[in-house]
């Protein structure tokens, strides 16, 4: 029977399904997963539910982590700290004019994401070629919004809980019509619980 869990990247923190096979994780474990760009580390959001044929494409689970996977991934996250020190030194050498968000590997380190915020098109192509002669694997730059740096970077909220953003992998609703713009979040944008749920 094919089955399905919902898990967030822990790259950027997108939520999406992926089809179990014989992996049968629960809620918070860590997991591989398949995706464009190889495996990725994850966390599982929830139990496993029947999924149609139709979901039989979805991309996969590989396993759930071991002991050694996440003593690589704790590993992955220092050098992904160093990274980002050593992109920011190279955006500052050319001038690039962005502002740099997160940076981070593909489990296998086979790609880098340098995710970042700009007010305009960017030329990065020579920043590019010195970050991928600095740091030795494939750079895969992605412009985000302010919401999608919030949801990205992580964080704490004015109520002390994480951003609705992370928890939940996108805003949960529109402006409500009696919003106070005085209640934005660290997005720039009105806060989630002063809206009202799609």
């Amino acid at each position: 029977m094919l089955a399905t869990i919902r898990a967030m990247l822990l790259r950027d923190r997108s939520v999406s399904l992926y089809l179990c096979g014989e992996v049968a994780p629960s809620p918070l474990d860590h997991v591989l997963v398949k995706t464009e760009y190889g495996k990725e580390a994850a966390v599982c959001l929830s139990s496993p539910v029947s999924a149609s044929d139709s979901q039989k494409n979805i991309p996969p689970l590989i396993k759930k982590m071991t002991e050694e996977d996440l003593k690589k991934l704790k590993k992955l996250d220092a050098e992904e700290k160093s990274a980002f020190k050593t992109v920011n030194e190279l955006v500052a050498v050319h001038g690039t004019p962005l502002k740099l968000a997160k940076v981070c590997f593909t489990f296998e380190k086979r790609r880098i994401f340098v995710y970042y915020t700009a007010n305009a098109r960017v030329d990065f192509r020579a920043l590019i070629k010195d970050i991928n002669s600095r740091l030795h694997t494939h750079v895969q730059m992605a412009q985000v919004s302010p919401i999608e740096c919030a949801r990205i970077i992580g964080g704490l909220g004015v109520c002390g809980r994480p951003f609705c953003c992370t928890l939940f992998g996108k805003c949960r609703g529109k402006v409500s019509r009696g919003a106070s713009q005085k209640a934005l979040g660290p997005c720039g944008k009105t806060l989630c619980c002063h809206q009202i749920k799609e």
